[in-house]
């Protein structure tokens, strides 16, 4: 995934053909395929760890496992080039005894079977970033480091706030800034001020001028927002997060990725003319502004639903980059009886879960299946747009 450069054949016969002056016109026809380079994104929303979720990972030896929790997703996960999410808990350690809401704190293994289901960065900036104070700040900057796992949106430092993060994915820099609306507890004090990016219009302008001004191998082609923010459990954003949007686009933003409340929410499409490499060009701004739970222990329809966004980014060989496609895919947090009896939380792909019920229909539980295909629907309404810019991954 990250950092794992493919090598086409392609190119090679294309070498061959420079070779021959006959060849000429497809050699030339060949390099520019070469040189223009498209990656695949897949966001989701909020990693959630509430205190069903924790009794259901502990094993007998006292030892904590999360990784049945996507053995069903990681095939899909495993089709984007690069994949990040929301970390909506710490990892402040066993001392401070792992709980869930209202004060997160979750074993180093959760973060273990995230990255192991093929995740690649995560952003922590959410309500909860501050649930065990400073030490699960600093802790579970510290857990994500040694796993290399690459992260925004909090820092240890007392002076300054949180740098953005740029990733280079197959030759395409990204770059992802992360901000949460504020957090539990009320504003953060004193010499903690800044170890939270919290919601600012000055900060994240300043961010995003950071990013442009990075020397050129370093300067993000695209740059997405993760924002935690919105009204908890309703469907549609408000007319302040749409006005917001737009803000962030005019401001530089390509994609807007948003989560915290719990439901996926209607998704929009803007559009904006830019000049690109000389050319007028209108080009994709998606506004996502809830994907939901990505997973969770809440079971109140429809918060056991989440959606992965796809996000397809075309890089030309002059440099130019835009996003050229847009896909969703449903997901369901399934809580089920595993073969020995105990408590599971798995994620499931949905349209693959509904294929499944179709080939086996003794595979799920009636109920399941009947909620699956509720979900397929649901989830498509939230995605149409104008346009139907947003297509199905299955």
């Amino acid at each position: 995934m990250l950092f794992n450069y493919r090598i086409h054949t392609f190119a090679l016969f294309a070498a061959l053909c420079c070779a021959s002056f006959s060849c000429a016109h497809l050699c030339a026809q060949s390099l520019s395929t070469q040189a223009t380079t498209r990656i695949r994104l897949a966001v989701v929303g909020d990693f959630m760890c509430h205190d069903s979720q924790v009794s259901a990972a502990l094993q007998k030896d006292g030892s904590y496992d999360y990784t049945a929790c996507y053995a069903h997703i990681a095939p899909l996960i495993a089709k984007a080039d690069f994949a990040f999410g929301n970390l909506e808990t710490v990892l402040a350690g066993k001392a401070q005894k792992y709980t869930g809401y209202p004060a997160f704190n979750s074993p180093d293994s959760y973060a273990v079977a995230i990255k192991q289901a093929g995740f690649d960065a995560l952003t922590t900036a959410n309500n909860h970033s501050f649930d065990r104070g400073y030490i699960g700040i600093k802790r579970t900057l510290t857990v994500l480091d040694s796993l290399g796992i690459p992260h925004t949106g909090t820092t240890d430092s007392q002076q300054e706030r949180s740098k953005p993060l740029v990733v280079n994915v197959h030759g395409v820099n990204v770059g992802i800034i992360a901000y949460t609306y504020g957090l539990n507890g009320g504003a953060l004090s004193g010499q903690n001020r800044t170890t939270v990016n919290i919601v600012d219009t000055t900060a994240i302008r300043t961010d995003i001028q950071y990013l442009q001004e990075l020397p050129q191998a370093e300067r993000p082609d695209i740059i997405l927002a993760s924002l935690h923010w919105g009204a908890e459990y309703q469907l549609q954003p408000s007319p302040e997060q749409r006005k917001f949007a737009d803000w962030l686009f005019r401001a530089g933003v390509h994609a807007l990725l948003g989560a915290h409340p719990h439901v996926v929410q209607t998704v929009e499409n803007k559009s904006v003319v830019r000049v690109m490499e000389g050319r007028l060009d209108t080009l994709q701004r998606p506004a996502i502004y809830s994907m939901g739970n990505f997973i969770s222990g809440q079971r109140t329809k429809p918060r056991e639903t989440g959606v992965v966004v796809w996000l397809e980014i075309e890089k030309s060989a002059s440099g130019g980059a835009k996003i050229v496609s847009l896909g969703y895919t449903p997901t369901y947090i399934d809580k089920r009886r595993n073969d020995e009896g105990r408590t599971e939380y798995r994620v499931l792909n949905v349209p693959q879960a509904v294929k499944e019920a179709d080939q086996n229909p003794t595979l799920y539980p009636a109920n399941i299946t009947k909620r699956l295909r509720e979900i397929l629907n649901d989830i498509a309404k939230q995605f149409a747009t104008q346009n139907n810019s947003f297509r199905l991954v299955e």
